[in-house]
């Protein structure tokens, strides 16, 4: 009988330590959840600063190409007037000097258009 009682104690002490071991890992499991719930949030939160960082950049982006678009049209309209002036001054540089008229050869000049 005695041995039965050992026995008995043994199991019970067996049984007692089993269940701390178990209510240790209940425990750890518990405050891992609740680590992983505060890191899970934490990445919510994040993401979303990103998508609206995301949206900012997206919206600044729009306005650069619209003001390069801008400078970019008022640079052709400068490059096209210098092209132009250029065309003028070469045309201006390359016409036909005639000779300078007398009185009398306007006359005869005009008298000839007609």
């Amino acid at each position: 009988m005695e041995k039965k009682n050992q026995i008995q104690k043994i199991k019970k002490k067996n049984n007692q330590l089993l269940l701390s071991k178990l209510d240790l890992l209940v425990k750890g499991q518990e405050s891992n959840s609740n680590k992983l719930e505060i890191i899970g949030n934490n990445l919510r939160k994040g993401f979303i600063g990103l998508a609206l960082r995301n949206e900012e950049l997206l919206k600044s982006n729009d306005q650069l190409k619209k003001q390069l678009h801008d400078v970019l049209k008022e640079l052709n309209a400068i490059k096209q007037e210098r092209e132009e002036k250029a065309a003028r001054r070469e045309k201006w540089a390359n016409r036909k000097r005639l000779p300078k008229r007398n009185p009398i050869n306007s006359k005869i000049y005009n008298l000839l258009i007609k």
